[in-house]
C-alpha cells in the first residue's frame, strides 16, 4: 500500500477535526460581513441619488482606483464599498488566523509535539490545515453572499444574483493566496500573531502597490506582482477563470513550500 493511500485516512481525520474545531467562525466572520451586505444593499434605494452626484465629482483617477465610477448600480456600490478592499481584506486576514491556529498556535500552546508524536506527518498537518481554510473561507462567503442578495432583493435595487455570486466567489482565490503566504510564515516564524501579523502586512503591501499603480502610470509595471491585480472587481466584471486559478495555483505552491520549511524546522516547547 503506498504512503499517499496510508496518508489518506489521516488527512480527512485532520480535515474533520479542523473543521469542527473552527465552524463557528463560518457563522461569526460569514454572519458579520454578510449583515454588513446586507445594510449596504437595503440602504441602496435611499441614496442612490446622493451617491451618483458624489461620483460624478470625484476625480477620474481616483474615482477608477476606488470603483466609485460605477455605483450608479447595487452592485457597484456594493464592489466601492466592500469588495475592493474590506471584505478581500478580512477573509484574509481570517485565512491566516485559521491557518495560524492549528500549526505555530499549537507550537506555542505545547501540543503540537504532541500532536506529531502520533502517525500524523508535518506535510499532512499543513495540508489538512490549508484544505480546512479553504472550506472555511468558501462558506464564509457562502454565507455573506445570501444575506447581502436576500436583504437587497427585498428593498427592490433589483440585485443580480449572479454578480453577487462571482463578487463574493471571486474573492475566495484571494484568500487561497494569502492562506498560501501564511503556511510559509509558519515555516519560518513561532508565533501565531507573528505569522497573521507579517500575512496582514503582505495584504497591505500589496493592495497599497495595486492602487498606486492605478494612479500612476510610472508604477504600472509595479502592479503585475500584486495578487490584487489578478483579483480585479468579479462583482462588476465577473470572474476572470485565468486569475481565478493562477491566483489559487500559487497559494498552493506557496503552501508546499511552506510545508516543507515547516518540516525541516524545529518544534520550539
Amino acid at each position: 500500500m503506498s504512503a499517499p493511500t496510508l496518508h489518506a485516512p489521516v488527512f480527512r481525520a485532520v480535515v474533520r477535526r479542523g473543521w469542527a474545531e473552527q465552524r463557528r467562525a463560518v457563522l461569526t466572520w460569514g454572519g458579520s460581513l454578510g449583515v454588513y451586505g446586507a445594510f449596504m444593499a437595503a440602504i441602496y434605494p435611499s441614496i442612490r441619488d446622493t451617491i451618483d452626484q458624489v461620483s460624478r465629482n470625484y476625480p477620474s483617477a481616483l474615482a477608477e482606483a476606488f470603483g466609485v465610477s460605477s455605483m450608479s448600480t447595487v452592485e457597484g456600490y456594493l464592489h466601492a464599498e466592500m469588495y475592493s478592499l474590506i471584505v478581500p481584506i478580512a477573509l484574509c486576514v481570517f485565512a491566516a488566523r485559521s491557518i495560524g491556529r492549528p500549526l505555530v498556535g499549537a507550537e506555542e500552546e505545547g501540543r503540537l509535539d504532541t500532536l506529531l508524536s502520533l502517525p500524523l506527518p508535518r506535510g499532512v498537518l499543513v495540508a489538512g490545515a490549508f484544505a480546512v481554510t479553504a472550506l472555511l473561507c468558501a462558506a464564509i462567503m457562502v454565507v455573506t453572499g445570501v444575506l447581502t442578495y436576500v436583504a437587497g432583493a427585498l428593498a427592490g435595487t433589483g440585485i443580480s444574483a449572479g454578480d453577487v455570486a462571482a463578487g463574493v466567489f471571486g474573492v475566495w482565490p484571494l484568500a487561497a493566496f494569502f492562506a498560501g503566504v501564511a503556511v510559509l510564515g509558519t515555516g519560518l516564524l513561532h508565533r501565531s500573531a507573528s505569522v497573521v501579523g507579517a500575512t496582514a502586512g503582505a495584504v497591505a503591501a500589496m493592495y497599497a502597490v495595486d492602487l498606486a499603480s492605478r494612479l500612476s502610470d510610472a508604477l504600472e509595471p509595479l502592479r503585475w506582482g500584486s495578487a490584487f491585480h489578478y483579483y480585479g472587481s468579479p462583482m462588476l466584471d465577473g470572474i476572470d477563470p485565468a486569475a481565478f486559478a493562477g491566483l489559487t495555483l500559487a497559494g498552493v505552491l506557496l503552501a508546499v513550500a511552506g510545508a516543507w520549511r515547516f518540516g525541516c524546522r524545529d518544534i520550539r516547547h
